[in-house]
């Protein structure tokens, strides 16, 4: 089969939906599939590229920082890209296309079903649907209509939680959502092998762990002013590292500051995927205050290195965080973490959980499984 995949991220840009665009297109070419992406070109990358079986593309576009775009970005890439693909479209013959996201790349899609006839399925990853960031408010009442159009022309639609397919069903209610979870490369994430003596589970300090973009709605302001009084409630010293950078990170160094907390705190600046691994293994608990969400890979790394997670009920809070963790409005986010502190065996506990749901529920090569079973079901 012939694959042509639509995002306007890829690593190493981009946040959770351009690595599960990374993760999938491997695993479409591990099943012997022949895989093109076209995205976004970033200073310091190849125009072109073969990698792990896939043809990467990356047009020239307005793309600024690495870890966010604005809109007019996105639409700048959305021109760019436009004429790159319909060439491709016209010549290579392409079975299917999956769209990553419905905003900016939709449009792409549903033009080239239009004039060649390749069906199409959007993937959504949160950002794309109406509603999800107030930034885009004002734009998502002018593009709403074109929105539904493109979505109702679409052979498939694809949301990765349950919580995000029910805010994509407030907007259009006109033709099924399905939902295929995210997942994580066990190979890349992994606990680390520690000692009894050298575990801290037990010890004096504990570290917290945030990943993702610093924007306003991953919710650190309200986590930042409570570190001194889980220090003191939990009798352990507390440290928080921030691994991301992003528009937010300025205002939470100034919260820290006034609450006299910035020697609890870490920031470690945007970090690439392969120098995130010893994050994950030195920390104690994952935390992720997230207003809004899809399926945050952030916690599914978390996850396969045997982290506990503490999150707020975001989008796909519910399917990742069971029995190994909890989910906690943030008014009671900081007692969540005094507790989990506190408890070094219900720490352990949760943290094993996590790596057995993960072998379980939460592998690239099953999800990938279910999108190539879309795709077939498409073109017949």
């Amino acid at each position: 089969m012939k694959i042509l995949m639509i995002s306007h991220e890829y690593p190493p840009i981009g946040g959770g939906g351009a690595n599960a665009c990374m993760y999938l297109s491997r695993e479409y070419a591990k099943a012997h599939h022949d895989v093109t992406i076209v995205s976004a070109w970033y200073k310091g990358q190849l125009e072109t590229e073969d990698n792990y079986g896939v043809h990467i593309i990356r047009v020239k576009s307005k793309r600024k920082y690495k870890e966010h775009c604005s809109f007019l970005e996105m639409a700048d890439y959305l021109c760019k890209a436009w004429p790159t693909i319909k060439s491709l479209g016209k010549t290579q013959h392409f079975d299917v296309c999956q769209v990553f996201f419905g905003i900016p790349s939709g449009p792409i899609g549903y033009g080239l079903r239009k004039k060649y006839g390749i069906p199409y399925i959007i993937r959504f990853g949160g950002g794309d649907i109406p509603g999800f960031q107030d930034r885009f408010a004002f734009l998502y009442k002018i593009l709403g209509p074109f929105l539904k159009v493109i979505w109702n022309n679409a052979d498939a639609l694809i949301a990765n939680s349950d919580g995000l397919k029910r805010m994509a069903f407030d907007f259009y209610n006109k033709k099924p959502i399905d939902v295929i979870y995210n997942g994580v490369d066990t190979e890349e994430f992994y606990p680390s092998v520690k000692s009894e003596s050298s575990h801290d589970s037990n010890g004096e300090s504990i570290n917290l762990l945030f990943v993702s973009r610093l924007i306003e709605r991953k919710g650190l302001q309200f986590v930042i002013p409570k570190l001194k009084e889980i220090e003191e409630k939990s009798h352990k010293k507390i440290h928080l590292i921030i691994v991301g950078d992003g528009p937010y990170r300025e205002e939470l160094e100034k919260i820290a500051k006034k609450n006299e907390c910035t020697g609890m705190i870490h920031f470690v600046g945007q970090k690439d995927k392969t120098e995130l691994l010893p994050y994950y293994q030195q920390a104690d608990i994952f935390i992720f205050p997230s207003k809004k969400e899809g399926m945050p890979n952030v916690v599914l790394e978390a996850m396969a290195c045997g982290l506990p997670i503490i999150m707020t009920p975001c989008e796909g809070s519910r399917e990742l965080v069971t029995n190994n963790g909890m989910i906690c409005s943030i008014d009671t986010f900081a007692d969540k973490i005094t507790e989990l502190c506190s408890n070094a065996k219900l720490r352990r506990d949760m943290g094993q959980n996590s790596l057995i749901n993960v072998e379980k529920i939460f592998q690239w090569k099953s999800v990938g499984r279910k999108y190539l079973n879309v795709f077939n079901k498409i073109k017949g």
